[in-house]
């Protein structure tokens, strides 16, 4: 259990967004919210990308600017 939380304890929570390039910005679906935890926006980026569908995507920290969002993102483990 220890090492669980050691590890859970080097990680961050981050929001990545996904926006789809080929859908007007005020159109439904343009954007879509997930959540997960990783080392770096990097690892975050990759654990979506495979559900994502050719979009583009920009990570940033939970606990920063776009935190409202998280109570709206879907969770990816």
């Amino acid at each position: 259990m220890a090492d669980i939380n050691a590890e859970r304890a080097r990680r961050r929570g981050y929001l990545v967004f996904a926006t789809d390039p080929e859908v007007a910005p005020d159109a439904p679906g343009y954007r879509e919210v997930f959540a997960t935890e990783a080392k770096t926006p990097a690892q975050a980026m990759a654990k979506v990308k495979p559900i994502a569908d050719g979009r583009r995507l920009r990570a940033y920290l939970a606990t920063g600017q776009y935190r409202d969002e998280l109570a709206d993102a879907r969770w990816v483990a």
